[in-house]
């Protein structure tokens, strides 16, 4: 029989652990017990901050201010900031949900459906019922901040980074200063992203330095036949992300990156997953998995040139004069 012990045993088992390793003097190393050591769970506690955080989207009955979110699930590849956080990333968060009825717009572009991925959360924690709770999927599929050396700092979903099937959060410093992140989404025909921060990062300033990814401009790749590319924004009032559009705001806009990307033209990939940042030239690497629908149900491209692509392949570009921050 299926109970809610079950479902928390479950819940349990996923989400984030950090622990410490130390070396002994033999030269072995062993998992040490500290108080800094601690298990993040499908349960725990996350503050929601940046554009999406309190607004209606986010509005639950169980967190009516939209502003905390029970858990993080499915957490995929990571990230390290400058200031010494990690990054973890959300991927297949729609599988945890379920609905009974027809999936609308939002729903189904991050594909709900009604079986999800088996796990049964629902039948004894109904917030993974989009019947009766459609808001809570939209506290799902963000980069969210470890401090993974204060046991008591809540982590954080960063909502400028963007909702999507996240694989990695590849952290950079631009020439201007400004943080810059390198993300993936990795599902067939997604995309490529990445977020510059609005101020910049001060060595010498760390409780500032850890609300630079608060406040930025969300990018999405497009990559062009000629071998160009630019970074288009994903802004409201920009690039036609109007409410007359069915954009009515920035919060709207990153809980559903996925249609704003589609919406402004983004280069469909095959499946990204990890991006690394070259130390010395910034020249960026996204490696694509595979994608068995190019050249049949999705037409080929120039960063995707492969039909039937089985074995996938990486895309290097070169951001202008070597910047990170740049538009193209």
């Amino acid at each position: 029989p299926w109970t809610a012990e079950k479902v928390k045993k479950s819940q349990a088992a996923h989400g984030v652990t950090v622990s410490v390793i130390e070396k002994s003097a033999s030269g072995d190393w062993a998992v040490v017990t500290d108080k800094r050591s601690r298990r993040i769970t499908a349960y725990s506690p996350c503050a929601i901050s940046g554009p999406a955080a309190g607004s209606v989207y986010m509005k639950t009955a169980f967190d009516e201010k939209g502003r905390e979110a029970l858990g993080t699930l499915n957490n995929c590849a990571n990230g390290v900031t400058p200031w010494g956080t990690y990054l973890t990333c959300e991927e297949n968060f729609n599988g945890y949900f379920v609905k009974t009825g027809k999936p609308n717009l939002q729903e189904a572009r991050v594909g709900v459906n009604t079986k999800g991925f088996g796990y049964r959360w629902h039948e004894h924690d109904e917030r993974f019922n989009l019947d009766k709770h459609p808001n809570e999927i939209n506290r799902f599929g963000w980069v969210v901040e470890i401090d993974p050396q204060d046991p008591d700092a809540q982590p954080i979903k960063r909502t400028a980074l963007g909702r999507f099937k996240h694989e990695g959060a590849v952290v950079t410093i631009a020439k201007n200063k400004k943080v810059v992140v390198y993300m993936g989404d990795d599902q067939k025909n997604e995309y490529v992203y990445k977020f510059v921060s609005k101020k910049t990062f001060n060595s010498a300033n760390p409780i500032e330095n850890k609300k630079l990814l608060d406040e930025g401009t969300l990018y999405v790749a497009r990559y062009d036949a000629d071998g160009q590319g630019r970074w288009i924004a994903l802004e409201h009032n920009r690039n036609g992300l109007t409410a007359a559009n069915g954009f009515p705001n920035q919060a709207y806009i990153v809980i559903n990156a996925r249609l704003a990307a589609d919406f402004v033209g983004a280069t469909s990939m095959d499946r990204p997953e990890w991006v690394a940042v070259h130390p010395k030239n910034k020249d960026v690497y996204v490696t694509l998995t595979n994608n068995s629908d190019r050249g049949s149900q999705i037409p080929l491209n120039a960063a995707n040139p492969r039909a039937s692509n089985s074995m996938g392949h990486i895309v290097r570009w070169s951001e202008a004069n070597g910047d990170s921050a740049g538009t193209v």
